[in-house]
């Protein structure tokens, strides 16, 4: 009776495999054709814009309205640089080896904050809430059935009473070409400044071809007209991300990958600087005129 039980169980396992392997391919399918067409001007900055409510938020409502951002080319799409605004440029002050476990004594350490807060074993597996940003006076909530596979966000005010915008990013992190999925994509982590929303996107790759060079990039969204400004070229963020001035600090890498640092204009989506390190960032963290940069392995401190 128990051997029957088991084997009932690992079939319906399976099965369960099987049916949502299938909806992406069809999901794939369905979106292959609609692909981003980048705004053919300048993106407007505005630091003291404001979104407005659409409605009551439920950290376990996923019957909200989605805006399905469209797929960009995986290639690269930047604007040109104003060479007036002036960009950070990060100088190495110190690296040393850390002992891998110790992350709660980096942060006790160098006086920092955590800059995310995870919902961990939560109920409903059809809407599960994954990570919870606060920036700019609201709060993101991501959503999907794994952390690092979260294709929607919902962003919402600090109490999480209104939703002001959500939108399905589950097409923006598929390149084309994938037949069979391996690996996890969606949203990494976010900030919002005024009317953009950056946006860190770890892309899907293919079990036999893998990410076939168009990993993890960022992309500026104009939430006024929920346009695409700008992405990045591929294999520029993977991780965490900060916005000190004109500049965004990122970080991308992978077990048999270099590993980077990348100072990015954020008005334009260029990288300004590229900085190797031992091990790909997982947190970067501005304090104080420093930057702080948490790699499984060693720890570094920047200034600017």
């Amino acid at each position: 009776m128990k051997k029957s039980l088991f084997l009932l169980l690992v079939a319906l396992m399976a099965t369960t495999v099987s049916v949502n392997a299938q909806k992406r391919k069809t999901q794939r399918r369905q979106t292959a054709a609609k692909t981003v067409t980048y705004p053919q001007r300048d993106a407007d900055f505005l630091p003291n814009y404001r979104l407005q409510s659409t409605g009551s938020f439920s950290l376990y409502d996923d019957n909200r309205q989605y805006v399905t951002l469209a797929s960009p080319d995986f290639k690269g799409h930047v604007l040109q640089r104003n060479m007036n605004r002036k960009q950070i440029r990060l100088r190495q002050l110190s690296c040393r080896e850390n002992d891998i476990t110790d992350e709660e004594y980096w942060f006790e350490r160098n006086n920092l904050s955590p800059i995310f807060s995870v919902y961990k074993n939560e109920p409903t597996p059809q809407v599960r809430p994954r990570l919870r940003v606060d920036t700019d006076g609201y709060s993101v909530v991501t959503y999907g059935p794994y952390w690092v596979e979260a294709t929607k966000l919902a962003v919402c005010d600090t109490e999480l009473k209104n939703v002001y915008k959500a939108y399905d990013f589950s097409v923006a992190v598929m390149p084309p070409g994938i037949n069979e999925v391996c690996g996890l994509g969606g949203v990494d982590y976010v900030m919002i400044e005024g009317n953009i929303m950056y946006v860190s996107h770890q892309t899907y790759s293919d079990y036999k071809k893998g990410d076939m060079g168009r990993g993890g990039y960022l992309s500026a969204i104009d939430m006024r007209t929920d346009e695409i400004i700008w992405t990045t070229k591929p294999k520029t963020s993977n991780c965490h991300f900060e916005i000190v001035g004109n500049s965004i600090i990122c970080g991308y890498g992978n077990s048999f990958e270099r590993d980077f640092l990348y100072v990015v204009d954020k008005f334009s989506g260029q990288r300004v600087q590229t900085i190797p390190l031992k091990k790909a960032a997982s947190y970067i963290i501005e304090k104080d005129g420093k930057v702080y940069v948490r790699t499984y392995s060693f720890d570094y401190v920047f200034t600017y």
